[in-house]
């Protein structure tokens, strides 16, 4: 069983990245600036 999201998760697209609060960060990811709050998205390269 797969428990339900607590919050809509930003649509995934390699080479995205989003903040905790939902904050889009892809930019920051795509420069490879990240900060410890960063989250790649689903597909992304870490």
């Amino acid at each position: 069983m797969t428990p339900e999201p607590t919050r809509d998760a930003p649509e995934t697209q390699p080479g995205t990245a989003h903040q905790p609060d939902g904050t889009d960060s892809s930019a920051e990811w795509n420069a490879e600036i990240a900060d410890k709050n960063m989250i790649p998205d689903e597909g992304s390269k870490a």
